[in-house]
């Protein structure tokens, strides 16, 4: 006798708008009015895994209820052709828009966020999970209110997916900035990817760019397996302890058997709450520590702009490629010089712009 169909269940929720990301939309309980936010995975994603899933997510259900900064996962439900997980919704806003937002900002500020996010990365490593997926994009606010918990976002995707689709769905989705070198290396990716990417975030809340932000995502890849990066150039780096940089140089050591521990993280000096790490600021009458916010804003914005202009340029001069080819000729050298000249003239307007709206 062949198996019963399995039984499918009425949907409970309604979904919305975007959130975000193309892959996050608001939804709301047809039942109590609640509202959420909801992973929609394409089904393709899960082929050979389905009878999987279930269990796995029963267990980030359970492991996402027992940490006050991570977004806890509530439910699923299912379509034809995407599974939904269904999570808190934060309404607060991503990590970097608040503090852009602030008045002033501190480095005991940026060991405080840090800290939160270490020890909810401790607590999923402590259940054998791994994050994977650690960017400042996923740190959110659960509310507007001024003491919102920060909350630890998008874990345990790699529990749900094989490992080769959680690579497509991590690496096709922006940057891969925050990977760590033994992920490209095939090298295998334990605990210690999170610490790796523990240290760029750092790296990128003291300074507010990425260590190894390069002009293609290829020397990104290169300067990561590296291990390329410099607290450099020295005016954003001036106003930030030794003890801030020597926390980033242990998070972003390339062998990861070295890297320390969630846990020994949290006992590292620059994390310790009764700790002042801030440098002073040598202007302030009071000795007051130096605020980094306008310089964590101009590396934001000088990264930006240019990475807009290089794109903006790149795509332009793909086009022309492609006519030249469709000719039977490529570009000549005399474009391709002036194809880098018009890169590094972008590059000093940015900075001219981004110092203009600073100062």
């Amino acid at each position: 006798m062949a198996p019963a169909p399995p039984q499918t269940v009425p949907c409970q929720y309604k979904t919305g708008k975007t959130l975000g990301s193309a892959v996050v939309k608001e939804c709301v309980h047809i039942t109590t009015g609640d509202y959420y936010a909801c992973k929609v995975l394409n089904k393709k994603f899960l082929i050979g895994r389905e009878h999987m899933v279930r269990n796995e997510i029963a267990v980030l259900k359970r492991v996402s209820a027992g940490h006050k900064n991570i977004v806890q996962l509530h439910d699923f439900f299912e379509t034809t052709h995407n599974l939904y997980l269904v999570f808190d919704l934060c309404t607060g806003g991503e990590l970097f828009d608040r503090i852009c937002a602030r008045g002033s900002y501190f480095e005991k500020d940026a060991a405080n966020i840090v800290r939160t996010v270490v020890s909810a990365v401790k607590y999923l490593h402590d259940q054998g999970i791994v994050h994977r997926d650690l960017k400042p994009e996923n740190i959110l606010f659960k509310s507007k209110a001024e003491d919102a918990d920060l909350m630890l976002a998008d874990f345990g995707l790699s529990k749900v997916l094989d490992e080769d689709n959680f690579s497509i769905l991590t690496t096709t989705c922006g940057t891969p900035g925050y990977m760590a070198p033994e992920i490209f290396k095939k090298a295998g990716h334990g605990k210690p990817v999170d610490i790796w990417a523990i240290g760029v975030i750092t790296y990128f809340l003291l300074c507010g760019y990425t260590p190894f932000d390069r002009d293609s995502q290829y020397e990104e890849m290169q300067a990561i397996c590296n291990g390329d990066y410099k607290f450099e150039p020295a005016e954003y780096w001036s106003g930030v302890s030794d003890l801030a940089k020597d926390f980033v140089k242990k998070c972003l050591t390339i062998d990861p058997t070295n890297r320390p521990t969630a846990g020994q993280l949290l006992d590292d000096k620059w994390l310790k709450a009764d700790q002042e790490v801030s440098v002073q600021d040598v202007t302030s009458d009071a000795g007051n520590a130096v605020d980094l916010l306008p310089s964590v804003k101009r590396g934001f914005d000088g990264k930006k702009t240019f990475r807009k202009a290089v794109l903006g340029m790149m795509a332009v001069h793909r086009f022309q490629d492609q006519q030249h080819h469709s000719v039977g000729g490529g570009q000549t050298a005399q474009q391709k010089e002036q194809l880098v000249k018009e890169v590094e003239e972008m590059k000093r307007e940015a900075e001219r712009v981004c110092s203009m709206s600073v100062g």
